[in-house]
C-alpha cells in the first residue's frame, strides 16, 4: 500500500501526470494484480487519446496474461478487441475474446455480454453489440453502454446506413454531454466523419427551436417509430434508451411539433416522410 504516492487528484478522467505517478510494480498479490488493472486503462486511454492505438493495445494486452484471469476482466475485454481491431490485429481480439469467454468465474449475465460485445465487435455483427448495449444501460455501466452505442454507429456506417448510424450514436453523445466528457463528445464524432455523418458542436444552435426541423436526431428517430405505432417501452428496447428517456423525448416532441397526441405526430411523419 505504500509504493503508490498519496495523490488526490480531482480529475474525473485519467491524466499523464497521474497515470505515471505510480511505480510501474508488478507484484503477485491478488489484491495489486486487481487494482493494477485500472492503471493499464488509465494508460491505454491515455494513449488512445494522443493518437497512438499501438501504444493503447500494448497496454491492454498486459491484461491478457494468466495472472489477471482471477480479476474478473471480462468487462474490460471489449476494450482490448477494439484496440486490437483498430489496428487490425485481429489474433490479439480473438485471443481476448476466448479469454472473456474461457476465464474462471460464473457464467453470469455480465459476462455473457461482454462475449457478445467481443464477438459483436471481432464479427462485425450489430445484433451482437446491441445486445450487449441493452444490458449495459440495464445495468446503469453509462460510459460502457456509450462506446457500445458508437461501435453499432460505425458498424452502420460502414454498411451506408447513416442515417440509422446517427440514431445509434445519440444515445452516446447525450451520455458524453451529460458527463461533461469533451474527448468522448470528439473522438466519437471523428469516428462517424469519414463515412459522411456530421455531428458538430454548432449543430444544435442552429436548429430552429419548433417545428419538424427542430427534431434532434434522437426524436426523430422515436418520432418515425411512434408512427410505426410502438409503444414507449418499445421504442426504448429498440433504440436502448430506457423508457423513462423515451417519455421525455416524446414530450418535447410534442411541444416542438405542437402535437395533441401520438397520433398528430404520426400525421407530421408522413408530411416529412
Amino acid at each position: 500500500a505504500t509504493a503508490y504516492p498519496d495523490h488526490q487528484t480531482a480529475t474525473a478522467y485519467p491524466d499523464h501526470q497521474t497515470a505515471t505517478a505510480y511505480p510501474d510494480h508488478q507484484t503477485a498479490t491478488a489484491f495489486d494484480v486487481a487494482n493494477r488493472g485500472f492503471l493499464l486503462s488509465a494508460r491505454a486511454v491515455l494513449a488512445e487519446r494522443d493518437g497512438q492505438p499501438a501504444e493503447s493495445l500494448r497496454a491492454w494486452r498486459e491484461l491478457l496474461e494468466p495472472r489477471y484471469a482471477q480479476m474478473e476482466r471480462h468487462t474490460l475485454m471489449p476494450d482490448v478487441v477494439r484496440a486490437a481491431m483498430a489496428v487490425g490485429d485481429t489474433e490479439t481480439a480473438r485471443e481476448a475474446t476466448t479469454l472473456c469467454e474461457r476465464d474462471p468465474g460464473l457464467p453470469t449475465p455480465g459476462r455473457a455480454a461482454a462475449v457478445e460485445h467481443c464477438l459483436g465487435l471481432l464479427t462485425g455483427d450489430v445484433d451482437l453489440l446491441t445486445n450487449a448495449g441493452r444490458y449495459l444501460r440495464t445495468v446503469g455501466r453509462v460510459v460502457a453502454y456509450a462506446r457500445s452505442c458508437e461501435d453499432v454507429a460505425i458498424l452502420l456506417a460502414q454498411r451506408g446506413e447513416r442515417r440509422a448510424a446517427k440514431a445509434a450514436l445519440s444515445p452516446a453523445m447525450d451520455a458524453y454531454a451529460t458527463l461533461g466528457a469533451q474527448w468522448g463528445l470528439r473522438r466519437a464524432a471523428a469516428r462517424v466523419r469519414p463515412f459522411g455523418i456530421r455531428w458538430g458542436a454548432r449543430g444544435p444552435r442552429r436548429r430552429p427551436v419548433s417545428g419538424w426541423a427542430s427534431l434532434s436526431p434522437t426524436e426523430t428517430a422515436i418520432a418515425r417509430l411512434v408512427a410505426q405505432g410502438m409503444s414507449n417501452p418499445d421504442i426504448a428496447g429498440e433504440l436502448l434508451l430506457s423508457p423513462r428517456t423515451v417519455q421525455s423525448h416524446v414530450s418535447h416532441i410534442l411541444v416542438k411539433l405542437k402535437a395533441q397526441s401520438r397520433v398528430e405526430i404520426a400525421r407530421q411523419v408522413l408530411i416529412h416522410g
